[in-house]
């Protein structure tokens, strides 16, 4: 879920075959009407992760990532959200069991899924989230 700054909440709902991620159509959104994010957050069942408040960071990133387990032939698939800060990305994850994981990627591994993906400058806190 994100709060925008024109007062909205945007819900995920799943895309249609070949359609765009409620993610990518918000970030569409947000850029051709001059929003932001403002809060972002992750609800799984019982579970909510609330990332950093928008003026303490430089931006918001949401993506989806699935785990192989070697010779198992098993995956572990998990949701994650996070804030930027500078060139790094703090991102919590929950799987289908509510199991969290928390790691910092570089942001150039993950800036096609942040509020950032057509900024250039991401070195200070200019609040374009």
């Amino acid at each position: 879920m994100a709060s925008l700054s024109n007062g909205a909440t945007v819900r995920e709902m799943p895309p249609a075959p070949g359609e765009k991620s409620s993610w990518q159509k918000m970030l569409d959104f947000i850029a051709e009407n001059n929003l932001r994010v403002t809060q972002l957050r992750l609800v799984r069942g019982p579970i909510t992760i609330i990332c950093d408040h928008h003026k303490k960071c430089n931006g918001y990133c949401m993506a989806y990532e699935v785990l192989e387990i070697m010779y198992s032939g098993n995956q572990i698939r998990m949701q994650g959200v996070g804030s930027v800060f500078g060139d790094k990305v703090f991102m919590t994850w929950v799987d289908g069991n509510g199991n969290i994981r928390q790691e910092i990627r570089e942001l150039s591994e993950m800036k096609v899924h942040t509020t950032l993906r057509d900024s250039h400058d991401t070195t200070t806190n200019n609040n374009t989230t």
